[in-house]
C-alpha cells in the first residue's frame, strides 16, 4: 500500500478548477471573503441579517467566498551520476510514488522532469491527474543508473513548469556551488519550491575510523586515496555539517526550509515538514 502525505501552501493558487487550497476566485461556500449588495451578488441563501440590519444604505447583503482550487505539483529531480550512489534512486523512486499518490488523493495534478545534463525526455512527465498512478515512472527510476556529468538540465525546466504558480520538490544533493543552486532558484521565484536534500549516511558520517579509503567523485570519475584516520573523519564531517548550514541559509532565503532525505524516507516525514512551517 502506498503511504500518502499532506501538504499545505500558505499562498492562493489561481486555478478556475475547484480543489481543496485557497485560491484568488470568487464562488464556492468555503473561504469568507467579505460582504456585497444582494443587488450585485443575487444569491439569496447567503443573506446576512445581521450585516443586512446593521448595513446604513438600508440594504440587504450577503456574505462572499472565494473557492478552494486545485494546484499542479511537481517533483524535478537531479540525476546526475552523484545521485546514483548508494540507494538514492530508490529512495528517490518511492518519494515521487508517495508525492503522485498524494496529489492524486488531494484532487491537485502532478507532474515529474527529471534532468542530468539536459532534461531527459524518459522522465519528463506533464502535470496532469494521474488517476492510474505513476508506476511506470518509478519502477524507471528504480531501475535507472545516472551517468551525467551535471546536472545543468536542471536550469531549463522553468520552461517547462506550469504557467501558474505551482508546489514544486526539488531533489538533489546540491553537490554543487552555491552561486548555481542560487541561479536555479532564481529561475523558479514564481514557484513554491521545496528543497529536498537527499544525502546518505556513507557519505560522510560512516566512515571507518582507520585504514585505506578511496574517495570517488562519480560525475568526473576521478579517485583519490586517503589515509583515513579519526581526525580525517573529523573534518570530512565538518564540511558537510557546514555545507548543510550554508544550504540552510540559502533555502530559507527563498521562503522555505530544506527537507533532508537520507536513506529512508517515511510519508509522516514530509507531513510534519508542512505543519512545523
Amino acid at each position: 500500500m502506498i503511504e500518502e502525505f499532506h501538504y499545505q501552501i500558505p499562498w492562493r493558487t489561481s486555478s478556475a478548477h475547484p480543489g481543496r487550497h485557497p485560491g484568488q476566485h470568487s464562488g464556492g461556500e468555503h473561504d469568507f471573503q467579505g460582504h456585497a449588495p444582494l443587488i450585485s451578488r443575487p444569491e439569496a441563501h447567503n443573506i446576512d441579517v445581521h450585516a443586512s440590519l446593521l448595513d446604513p444604505f438600508q440594504q440587504f447583503v450577503v456574505k462572499t467566498f472565494r473557492q478552494r482550487s486545485v494546484i499542479n505539483v511537481t517533483v524535478i529531480a537531479d540525476l546526475s551520476a552523484s545521485m546514483g550512489f548508494q540507494n538514492k534512486m530508490a529512495t528517490l523512486a518511492k518519494f515521487t510514488e508517495q508525492a503522485a499518490y498524494s496529489a492524486f488523493r488531494s484532487g491537485d495534478h502532478f507532474g515529474f522532469m527529471g534532468c542530468g545534463e539536459d532534461i531527459i525526455p524518459e522522465f519528463y512527465l506533464p502535470p496532469r491527474w494521474y488517476k492510474g498512478g505513476t508506476t511506470e515512472l518509478t519502477e524507471s527510476l528504480r531501475h535507472y543508473r545516472p551517468a551525467s556529468t551535471n546536472a545543468k538540465g536542471l536550469l531549463a525546466v522553468q520552461e517547462y513548469c506550469p504557467r501558474h504558480r505551482s508546489l514544486i520538490f526539488l531533489v538533489s544533493d546540491f553537490h554543487y556551488p552555491l552561486q548555481d543552486i542560487a541561479t536555479l532558484f532564481d529561475s523558479l521565484l514564481k514557484h513554491d519550491v521545496i528543497p529536498v536534500v537527499m544525502w546518505h549516511p556513507d557519505e560522510y558520517e560512516q566512515l571507518p575510523e582507520w585504514g585505506l579509503f578511496t574517495l570517488s567523485d562519480p560525475e568526473t570519475g576521478r579517485e583519490k586515496t586517503l589515509l583515513m584516520r579519526p581526525g580525517l573523519k573529523k573534518k570530512i564531517i565538518q564540511a558537510f555539517n557546514a555545507q548543510r548550514e550554508q544550504l540552510k541559509h540559502l533555502f530559507i532565503r527563498y521562503g522555505r526550509q530544506p527537507f533532508y532525505l537520507h536513506d529512508a524516507f517515511e510519508a509522516d516525514q514530509m507531513t510534519r515538514y508542512f505543519y512545523e512551517q
